[in-house]
């Protein structure tokens, strides 16, 4: 099958694949409860501070000011909720849903399952940022890519 050269297609084709890849990060970083609010309600036992493990450049689409952005992780924790434990992620600088005092909670059987849908998490945390900000590596501001693995 030969493959398209209108550019409106493949850029048509190449949203829709990053939303549905957007989707099944948020599902996976859902974890089994599925429940938000127990996302939020938990990083009040998160251990602090958090560790920074990311720092990138976000320049807003619409008017082009520049903010700091820094992908923050709490260590694995107790889930005070529920059985199993959970670690905390924090995006700071861009507003988002991320962007709050604790941030958001992941939730895993053990402490390394937690820290690796937080990894998850983060990555959801980076694409709804880039829906507002450009981002881009601080040094030498080259394109952040949404699509390599934290």
């Amino acid at each position: 099958m030969p493959i398209s050269d209108d550019k409106s297609i493949r850029e048509a084709k190449l949203a829709e694949a990053l939303r549905t890849n957007l989707r099944k990060r948020k599902a996976a970083a859902r974890g089994a409860s599925g429940d938000s609010d127990a996302a939020v309600e938990a990083v009040r036992a998160a251990p602090r501070p958090y560790s920074v493990v990311r720092k990138l450049l976000g320049i807003n689409h619409r008017d082009g000011s520049r903010v700091d952005l820094v992908v923050e992780l709490s260590a694995p924790f107790p889930n005070p909720d529920g059985q199993g434990w959970a670690a905390a992620v924090r995006l700071t600088g861009g507003g988002g849903p991320f962007d709050t005092e604790g941030g958001k909670a992941a939730f895993g059987p053990d402490g390394l399952a937690a820290i690796r849908k937080a990894i998850d998490l983060a990555q959801v945390a980076l694409d709804l940022a880039s829906t507002t900000h450009d981002l881009r590596w601080p040094d030498d501001e080259r394109p952040y890519d949404l699509s390599a693995p934290i």
